[in-house]
Order: structure tokens, then sequence, then C-alpha cells
């Protein structure tokens, strides 16, 4: 009730989200309005500043026994709101993944998918229920198949013949082999990957050009050291890169994987576009 009634009182409006992880549920509230200009400030007293406002709501936040409170706000002319994100204390995922759809469409032409140590991101061509249906074939291939990233063009090629011979949408797909020691990420086609060091900066990778199902020859293969960097983020085309490289470079490393994908999926889109966030880390 607090989060909604900030969004009406200072934000113009907005968003509550809630989520569910592993059979907890988080909680988030997103707007787009002016944003938060000193957030620690704000925590600590207790005050938004607001003539309209008791100025207790993030101090509570900050300050409850069961549960965390993170605000990440942005106040620039290009990005501008405020996300806050409530989990309970014990939330620790390694791996989380936020998904929207494009307005109006009942169905994603993007997918995220887990397998043991494997994930996969597959991002549909085009909207609708064609890209959802390559999408799905693509999910169900996944798990009735057993591989590994050294075998992984054989797998894309299996999925590039079979698309076609089925007449579905092309798309691109991001592969990820998990170990304790590094993720290996194997993939073609349009999925950005950005790799946050332990000083808190972020590589930006990008995949080989090619389209599952249209024009494919091989897949790139990239090798990430987990016990040297803290995270790996990947997202669909759906998330303007210039826009996410600007939130990734405010975030600091102590906000958490959730609320990085959420500000992702709710700072960063490019035009109407499905998009689908995974963010990888080291905890766990």
């Amino acid at each position: 009730m607090e989060l909604s009634t900030n969004l009406i009182k200072h934000a113009g409006g907005g968003e509550i989200w809630i989520l569910e992880s592993d059979k907890e549920l988080l909680l988030a509230s997103l707007d787009y309005g002016d944003g938060i200009k000193d957030i620690e400030w704000s925590r600590q007293n207790g005050t938004t500043r607001m003539s309209n406002s008791l100025g207790i709501g993030l101090h509570q936040i900050n300050s409850h026994e069961y549960y965390v409170g993170e605000i990440s706000s942005f106040t620039s002319k290009d990005i501008h709101g405020t996300v806050v994100l409530i989990r309970p204390k014990k939330f620790n995922k390694s791996v989380v993944t936020l998904q929207t759809i494009y307005d109006g469409e009942l169905v994603c032409g993007d997918m995220f998918a887990k397998k043991g140590r494997f994930l996969l991101l597959a991002d549909g061509s085009g909207h609708g229920k064609k890209a959802n249906r390559s999408v799905e074939f693509v999910k169900e291939y996944f798990y009735d198949h057993p591989f590994s990233c050294i075998l992984v063009d054989e797998f894309f090629k299996e999925i590039h013949e079979t698309l076609k011979k089925k007449q579905l949408r092309g798309c691109v797909l991001s592969l990820f082999e998990v170990s304790k020691k590094s993720i290996e990420i194997c993939g073609v086609g349009n999925i950005a990957t950005w790799v946050e060091n332990m000083n808190g900066s972020y590589k930006y990778l990008q995949q080989k050009d090619g389209i599952l199902g249209e024009v494919f020859s091989s897949s790139d293969k990239k090798t990430v050291d987990i016990e040297q960097n803290r995270r790996v983020i990947s997202a669909t085309d759906g998330i303007d890169i210039g826009k996410m490289n600007s939130i990734l470079k405010s975030l600091s490393s102590k906000h958490s994987s959730a609320i990085i994908a959420l500000n992702a999926i709710h700072f960063a889109p490019d035009g109407y576009d499905d998009r689908t966030v995974i963010v990888i880390s080291n905890k766990g």
C-alpha cells in the first residue's frame, strides 16, 4: 500500500509487479517520475522532502526486519524514474530472469529455459503466435536432446534445419553452460551480453551474426571466468544497448541481480518488442 500510494502522490502513477521466484514472492514498484536525487539521504532520514508526504516510506523500506528493500532511481532527461524492489532477506538466487511481452500480445516471441547446468535464451523473428510457436519448438527441442557446448554447432544446425522444414519463424539463441568456475556462452544472432568485472565495470560481448531457420553458418563460443567476474547479463534485442550501458554504469555492484533485471526491463526497452533479461551471478 505504501508503494502504491507513493506512485500516485509522487510519480504520477506507475506499476506494481508481483514476481514469483522459487515459491517466494518479490514485490516491485516501477515508475517514470522525476526520480529521487539522493536515495541514501532519503532512506536514512526517512523523508522525501515533499510537502505532501509524511516521509516515513523509504525509511520503512530501509529498516524492515524480514525484508530487504532496494531502490534505484534515474533523474536524467533520457532515463528518469524509480524502481523499488522488496524481497525476503534469505533470497539469494544465482540466476534471475524477467520477461515482458509486446503490448497487446497474449504470447511472447522470446523464451528462457533451464535444464540442469544449461540455460537457453531465444528470440523469435517478429511477434505474435508464429514467433511464439518457433521459440516453443526450440524449448521442447532443448528439453528433449542431450548436448554440451562442445557439440553446440550440431545442436544449432539441427534446430536450423527443423525450423526451415516446419516453415517456422527464424530465431537467435544463446546457450549458457554454467559450472562453479566458468560460464561457456555459445550463440548466434543479436542477443547482447554484458560481463561484470570484480571492480564493477562491464564488458560488452556481441554474438556472431546469423538467424537459425534463415541464415546460419556457425556459432560463437566465449568463456567467462565466474570466479573473476560478478555477473553475466544477457538480453534479447527488445533491450536498447545504449540505455542498458547507462543503467549498468549507474548501478553499483551492491545492487542485486533482481533489481538489475527490473531496471533493464523497465528503463531500456527498444521500441515495441518482446524483451527478456537473464542475470547470472557468482553467488551460490
